[in-house]
This record gives structure tokens, sequence and C-alpha cells, in this order.
């Protein structure tokens, strides 16, 4: 389905909005019941906050963990470091499966 522009500004007029830049550009809409104006609000759950929360602590990891890099490099120079074809070949599998579902 696709939805023009013309149709939203269509829809915000109707729920009295006359500006799309944002949430700070709307105007109270009144209620026919009451008289009252209202304005849209959302309440988020506790799991959605927590999830909010996971979200940004993975942002501002960083993409490498350079210390596990350090151990990995030190651990082959030493001829310490090796992996097992088992658990090369289970890595291979998984992401050719995941890569052919995405």
């Amino acid at each position: 389905m696709i939805i023009s522009s013309q149709q939203i500004q269509m829809v915000l007029r109707q729920y009295g909005v006359h500006q799309t830049k944002g949430v700070e550009d709307r105007r109270p809409v009144e209620d026919s019941k009451t008289g009252r104006e209202e304005v849209d609000r959302a309440e988020f759950s506790r799991e959605a906050a927590t999830f909010q929360k996971a979200r940004e602590a993975a942002k501002k990891a960083p993409e490498i963990r350079e210390d596990r890099v350090r151990e990995i490099k030190e651990a082959l120079a030493r001829g310490e470091y090796s992996v097992s074809a088992r658990d090369v070949a289970e890595k291979m599998l998984g992401r050719s499966i995941v890569d052919r579902l995405v």
C-alpha cells in the first residue's frame, strides 16, 4: 500500500495539525465530548524502557574488543591459540544459514 504525502496532509488536517515538522509544531485538539483540549501522548512499558537502555548501551560499546584482540594475537605469537575444526565448521555453517535467511 502506498500512502502519498497528500493523504498524510489530509489526515493531519483532520486531527488539527498544520505542520509536519515535529511534535513541537502540533496543536492540541479539542475533545468533542468534554470540550477540553487534549494532546496525543504515549506511555511505554518497563520492558520497552529496559530494551531502550540496552540498545543505547550496545551502541556505545566498541565494535572491536581491543583487549580480546590483543590476547588472541599474543596467544598466536606464542603458538598457544588453537581452534577446533569442528568449531570453525559450525560457525561457517551457521553464518551460511543466516545469510540465506536474511
